[in-house]
């Protein structure tokens, strides 16, 4: 059954939003679709093919509810927050979330099974697992949260990529983690780069080009960050036809926080394998 953010979003003005298909041809885009369980949209692809895995990214949330995740914002919310967390925990169907405080690097953290609860690790901006029950999460306003997922061994990684995190090659690192400690092929690998700010709304300087290794622009131009992740993604040794794009743009639509329109508070991206 949706919940009722699901239904919500469901007849929301982003359900419709489409970001411009530039990179079309070259990589997928999938509009993710409002979650049974939870108040959420998830990977239809994915759901199909991958009935074990919890993945996501939660939204707004209803106009009168709202469904804010920052745990390092406002102190005075913190109950409210925490109990937004359990929600997701207890439908998630893994016991056990990992979430971190998030400093816009490319440290990636792996975890095992431990015990239920929400659970702070190091200061990070990825983690990896294949234990099942353990679910993954990072919070994000703009930035992409980018899903890798090895099917054959269950093994999941999921991270925070701003464009200084993509600079210092996060994703590229979640892509060693899973080889270092699970031995998965980069070309094994589905790679999902979810709501995040589109290419037509995120207009930034030519430093941030120059960081990126792109072609560098006279001045102030728009930059397509997840078409730039999904290159990478490519050049680390995953296959260009499993590396998907969300349509769901958090700057133009309406359904998720963005920064840059303002929003203090924060989505959680979530990735796990189901107990």
């Amino acid at each position: 059954m949706l919940s009722d953010f699901g239904l919500w979003l469901e007849g929301a003005p982003i359900a419709r939003s489409r970001i411009e298909r530039v990179h079309a041809e070259e990589f997928p885009t999938v509009l993710e679709i409002p979650d049974r369980d939870l108040p959420a949209v998830t990977h239809p692809g994915w759901r199909e093919a991958f009935p074990w895995l919890a993945q996501g990214t939660t939204g707004r949330g209803a106009p009168d509810v709202g469904f804010d995740l920052g745990l390092f914002a406002d102190a005075s919310l913190a109950r409210d927050v925490l109990a937004r967390w359990e929600t997701l925990r207890a439908r998630s169907g893994c016991p056990r979330v990992v979430h971190a405080h998030q400093v816009h690097g490319a440290t990636v953290r792996f975890h095992g099974p431990g015990d239920p609860g929400l659970h702070l690790a190091e200061s990070c901006d990825g983690h990896a697992t294949r234990a099942p029950g353990v679910l993954l999460a990072v919070t994000t306003a703009d930035c992409v949260p980018v899903s890798i997922v090895d099917p054959e061994r269950r093994a999941v990684a999921l991270v925070h990529a701003g464009w200084r995190g993509a600079a210092g090659g996060i994703l590229e690192r979640g892509v060693t983690v899973l080889g270092e400690r699970i031995a998965s092929a980069p070309a094994a690998l589905h790679v999902h780069l979810g709501p995040a700010i589109c290419g037509r709304c995120y207009e930034v300087g030519p430093e941030i080009f120059d960081a990126l290794g792109l072609p560098r622009p006279a001045g102030p131009a728009k930059l397509d960050l997840r078409a730039a992740l999904a290159e990478r993604a490519v050049q680390a040794g995953v296959r260009r036809d499993r590396i998907t794009i969300s349509e769901h743009c958090t700057r133009c639509g309406d359904g998720f926080f963005s920064h840059r329109a303002g929003a203090r508070e924060r989505q959680v991206g979530f990735l796990g394998v189901r107990a």
